[in-house]
């Protein structure tokens, strides 16, 4: 049974005009220390991947349907080993999912086209 749906699409060109203007307040801010390690990593493509990973947890917060006093902190996104993106939850966000189910699976999918970057994310019951 699915508990949450969350879309979200983010403008490239406005996360690279973030990181060069506020470099490390704004990826300290949003991303944990593996996120922003898996980011940087990519060299020319950085600000392609903040924009995913960036579109990846508004997703998550809206599938969450947020509440009041979440942290950014409280998701993080890693891969499996063929580069699909795994979200794990944390803090106040995961409070709110154990009211919906103790036990749930994050479902993940993120593109990104040129200028564009776009994610969505399913939080579903997870099947006894």
């Amino acid at each position: 049974m699915i508990i949450g749906v969350g879309i979200d699409i983010v403008d490239i060109r406005r996360i690279a005009a973030l990181l060069q203007r506020f470099p490390d307040r704004f990826v300290e801010r949003i991303f944990t220390q593996s996120e922003i390690g898996f980011c940087r990593a990519r060299g020319g493509n950085a600000a392609a991947s903040f924009a995913k990973m960036f579109s990846l947890k508004e997703a998550t917060i809206k599938a969450v349907s947020a509440v009041e006093g979440i942290r950014w902190h409280d998701m993080e996104v890693n891969h499996d080993p063929n580069g699909k993106p795994v979200i794990s939850i944390s803090g106040r966000m995961l409070e709110n999912l154990r009211r919906k189910a103790q036990q749930f699976n994050v479902q993940a999918s993120v593109s990104d086209e040129k200028h564009y970057a776009t994610a969505y994310v399913v939080i579903e019951v997870e099947s006894l």
